[in-house]
């Protein structure tokens, strides 16, 4: 909040001060005039030079707040001029200000601050996240990593640890395969499922299974980040880090309740791919995904998804 509106105050006062110099300027000029002689009498009026200064030093801290800050919330804090523009026309050009006018400027005032509060900025940077990441998740093609998968079972009060392999091809193809302590592997291409491990392999139909398809989706959106525009089947908040954001997911359904309870997602600031994974369950157990050595769009065989 303190930041967005301290970059606006400087702002303001720069643009306020290169509209003083330029009335300034204008004092000093003879009746306006489409003509030669008005404008060429620019060229020895110093107040109009400081004009264009301030106007410059102005639009570059300006370029700076809209690069850095959200747009709708940059852009009503330039009525804050109109502040400083009150309080120059009293001390530089002696201007009687009625008391409707300082009500008008107060509520100005609060507006600015109401548009940058930390709710305000919240919700909005709630927003821009979620966009950026939902915007790099349609960017990937391709992805593939290694992973370590942690169990942690409340009862048991003990953690079974796997490794392996993921990979993910755009659209609907997703390769999870265990290479320790165990070999198992599940493949989804579309609306097949291959679960195979070293004694059997399945296909399933997930057109016509919902369990498995509410486990496929699940799997899918949560590696890629598709997730957390899925706002039918859960509420979701986004935290940001200092190299990551933390998007919690809570199910709405009662179904999916039963698998999961809420989902968290750590998801890399930098490249805004999904790093680690956090499944927690009705019963206590909770399950955390680590995602290693990412590579994204980068060429992956279409025979790492075969399911026949």
């Amino acid at each position: 909040m303190w930041r967005i509106i301290f970059y606006s105050v400087i702002q303001s006062l720069l643009l306020v001060g290169a509209q003083v110099f330029l009335k300034m300027a204008m004092m000093r000029m003879p009746a306006f005039g489409w003509n030669r002689e008005f404008f060429t009498g620019f060229l020895t009026n110093w107040p109009f030079a400081v004009c264009g200064l301030f106007f410059a030093l102005s639009s570059v801290l300006w370029m700076y707040i809209v690069k850095t800050f959200p747009f709708s919330t940059a852009y009503p804090m330039i009525s804050l001029s109109y502040v400083f523009g009150m309080l120059a026309a009293i001390l530089f050009f002696h201007e009687s200000v009625s008391i409707a006018k300082w009500i008008g400027v107060a509520c100005i005032v609060l507006g600015c601050f109401l548009i940058a509060s930390p709710a305000a900025a919240q919700g909005n940077s709630q927003t821009q996240m979620r966009r950026q990441i939902q915007q790099a998740a349609a960017a990937m093609k391709t992805m593939q990593c290694d992973f370590v998968q942690t169990k942690h079972l409340k009862l048991l009060n003990d953690q079974m640890v796997s490794h392996g392999r993921m990979h993910y091809r755009q659209a609907d193809q997703l390769r999870w395969e265990y290479t320790s302590p165990y070999t198992y592997t599940f493949i989804l291409n579309k609306d097949k499922v291959l679960l195979k491990n070293e004694r059997r392999s399945d296909v399933i139909d997930v057109a016509q299974n919902r369990v498995f398809r509410e486990i496929a989706r699940l799997m899918m959106n949560s590696i890629v980040g598709n997730s957390l525009a899925d706002d039918k089947n859960f509420t979701t908040t986004i935290a940001a880090g200092n190299n990551e954001w933390v998007a919690t997911l809570v199910s709405k359904k009662k179904d999916l309740k039963q698998m999961f309870q809420r989902i968290v997602l750590h998801i890399e600031r930098q490249k805004k791919c999904v790093t680690t994974v956090e499944l927690y369950e009705k019963n206590g157990d909770h399950t955390v995904i680590l995602l290693k050595n990412i590579r994204i769009n980068e060429p992956v065989s279409a025979q790492l998804f075969k399911v026949d």
